[in-house]
């Protein structure tokens, strides 16, 4: 009966549950609204899709475009609408698009949709070329900030300032178009918080030349731009090519491209200039009669060619050089039908500098300059004291004199052949080192040239030898009256008296090899500017080995252990002496070394343990050597080991045992006396 009513309750928890579920709960706040848009930004204008999702159906609806109202209309039965609408004309930034409802309470958008508006422009035109002004308007900008402009992304020039009203607006705006290649470029415009979506804008070429009247084979310069970049270039007088191998460059631009005009008649011609992109731009010409000369400049007797063009047609030419008439090549003159001709003549004697050659029909005339100079050289250009050079010239007046001075001094002179031509040779002369002027004259022409003298290195002497040894250095071509300083392995050498160069930079020093180590040593002697390197081989000769003398062989050493050899004299000086003691002649166990020894003695000091020799007999001696070494490190050979003993003498044997003796008879005296004194007592 218990279980039944447990069951019971547990029933009826259970169904209250289920009923208290399935009851609705009456609304009791607003909905909250879902809103999203497409596209999220742009500039004012814009068309906006407003997408709604959670309004109480059947209730009024409101968009709200920031603060701003922009439609309304109803929800339909779904709860769920799409409404359209412009994005106003309204200042950069990014602004809430909401939507509420007349429903009671009202329904409220949730997380607001966020619309950026974003800056635009608009040309006035599309197309123009560098320098034209263009005019265009803008719009989404920051309120009242100042504006700037940009094509493909650099800043170009304003005609005047640009600031925006408060709702980000222009209207009055002007660039500048700059030098650009032709073709399709993007126009922004920037507040200072960024720029605008761009615009297309067409460059279209232009093309300026340098004079539109010029004579046959005369020259102008062309130059353009807006054309394609990076382009080969052609340019056509009428149909004629006139010049290969033109290039814009990265901007598609030209300048100064040389145009010679061809054999063509006088008149009106057209020049045309195009480019690999179709670009094509024509200037209208003026074409007159010209000359041109070849060559435009050289010596007396020099042949130049004379070529006409543009002049009166099967006429006469005369030609002249200075204003004098020359025998010409062909001896007469004519042009062809086209007014063309060519002869040639040689520059007459005069002096050298410009000239006129004038080539005339009788009703038209054009001149050309001739330069006429000397011209000379000299080789080689530098050396040491002593070097022959080889100078020649042309150009110089003929059968005259021509002198070569070194430093304002004669050093040659030559007599010029009938045509102004030499060739002579001389000896530079004792001078300091560097450059020193060289002057070719006669008396209407100067050649000037620089001569560098090299520094000169005569060997030392001697080359090899010992320490102390006087070394004599000598050179040439070093500054003059300059103090010498010399080193031997980068280490100052004392030069008494001081060494100096003279005033043709010439020396001779001498000085004496210092204590150093055999081998090569380096040698340097300067002025402080230049300098020479000498190399000095130190004798490597080993000193003679040194003859053992005391103890004789095989003998033993006495109280005072001394060990004695022979003196050795070499010629570095500086002898010194290593002194070796072993228990084997081989000397794999050395017991003592001693280095650097002045005297030929040594003596054993037995109160160092490692001097103090244990007793050594016949059968296993102690065995000694020397060797000497000189200042520069030269080593002799070690000595023929010698044997000495250690150990008592029987003179020492001797006197222990009288020790001895006398110790056991004192020690019988006092036994005896103690005997005898105590009987007495």
């Amino acid at each position: 009966m218990r279980l039944n009513k447990k069951l019971l309750g547990v029933l009826l928890s259970v169904l209250l549950t289920a009923m208290l579920i399935t009851i609705p709960i009456t609304p009791v706040s607003a909905a909250n609204v879902l809103v999203s848009i497409s596209p999220t930004s742009g500039p004012p204008g814009t068309y906006l899709s407003v997408f709604e999702n959670g309004c109480t159906p059947n209730t009024g609806y409101t968009v709200f475009f920031g603060n701003t109202a922009i439609t309304s209309g109803s929800v339909p039965s779904t709860g769920l609408f799409t409404a359209y609408l412009t994005v106003p004309n309204m200042a950069r930034g990014s602004y809430n698009v909401i939507i509420t409802t007349n429903a009671t309470p009202a329904d409220t958008t949730g997380t607001p949709a966020v619309f950026q508006i974003t800056p635009q422009i608009h040309l006035n035109v599309a197309t123009g070329g560098t320098g034209d002004q263009i005019g265009f308007t803008g719009s989404g900008f920051s309120g009242s900030v100042p504006i700037s402009a940009y094509f493909d992304g650099t800043a170009i020039n304003l005609v005047s300032p640009i600031t925006t009203d408060i709702y980000g607006q222009f209207t009055t705006g002007t660039f500048i178009v700059p030098a650009l290649a032709g073709g399709n470029h993007v126009v922004t415009a920037g507040d200072p918080s960024g720029a605008s979506l761009g615009i297309n804008f067409q460059i279209t070429p232009k093309m300026t030349i340098s004079a539109n009247t010029v004579a046959v084979g005369g020259s102008i310069t062309a130059s353009g731009n807006g054309f394609a970049p990076s382009s080969t270039l052609s340019f056509i007088l009428d149909s004629t090519p006139v010049t290969t191998n033109q290039h814009t460059d990265t901007s598609g631009n030209f300048s100064n491209v040389g145009i010679t005009i061809p054999p063509i008649a006088g008149g009106a011609h057209t020049l045309i200039a195009s480019d690999n992109s179709g670009n094509t731009l024509s200037v209208d010409l003026t074409v007159t009669g010209g000359i041109s000369i070849a060559p435009t400049s050289g010596t007396v007797d020099t042949v130049v060619v004379v070529n006409g063009k543009g002049f009166l047609a099967a006429s006469t030419i005369t030609i002249a050089y200075d204003g004098s008439s020359v025998t010409t090549n062909p001896a007469a003159i004519a042009s062809d039908p086209n007014g063309s001709f060519s002869a040639s003549f040689k520059i007459p004697a005069g002096s050298s500098g410009a000239h006129v050659i004038k080539a005339s029909d009788g009703t038209n005339s054009n001149s050309a300059n001739f330069s006429t100079s000397s011209s000379a050289s000299i080789t080689p250009t530098s050396g040491p004291v002593g070097t022959t050079v080889t100078a020649k010239g042309s150009g110089f007046k003929g059968n005259g004199s021509v002198s070569i001075t070194y430093n304002g001094a004669p050093v040659a002179t030559v007599t010029a052949n009938g045509l102004g031509n030499f060739s002579t040779t001389f000896n530079v002369p004792p001078s300091s080192t560097g450059a020193h002027n060289l002057v070719i004259t006669d008396p209407s022409n100067t050649q000037p040239f620089v001569f560098n003298v090299t520094t000169t290195a005569n060997p030392i002497n001697p080359t090899t030898g010992p320490i102390g040894t006087s070394v004599s250095a000598s050179g040439s071509g070093f500054g003059a009256s300059k103090t010498l300083n010399i080193t031997y392995d980068s280490t100052p050498v004392t030069l008494t008296p001081t060494g100096t160069t003279d005033a043709n930079g010439t020396f001779n020093v001498s000085f004496k090899i210092p204590v150093s180590k055999s081998g090569n040593h380096t040698i340097v002697v300067s002025d402080g500017t230049t300098s020479n390197t000498y190399t000095f081989k130190l004798d490597a000769t080993p000193p003679a080995a040194p003859a053992l003398t005391l103890p004789v062989a095989a003998t033993k050493l006495g109280k005072v252990p001394t060990l004695s050899w022979s003196p050795v004299t070499d010629s570095n000086g500086g002898i010194t002496y290593n002194m070796q003691i072993s228990k084997d002649q081989s000397f794999n166990t050395i017991l003592i070394t001693k280095s650097g020894l002045t005297a030929t003695t040594y003596t054993l000091d037995t109160n160092v343990p490692a001097e103090k020799l244990k007793s050594a007999s016949k059968s296993a001696p102690y065995y000694w050597r020397v060797q000497a070494t000189d200042a520069a490190g030269n080593v002799s050979a070690w000595t023929t080991p010698q044997t000495f003993l250690v150990g008592l003498a029987l003179s020492d044997y001797i006197v222990y045992i009288i020790f001895a003796v006398i110790a056991i008879m004192l020690g019988v005296l006092g036994f005896v006396l103690g005997r005898i004194t105590k009987r007495s007592i």
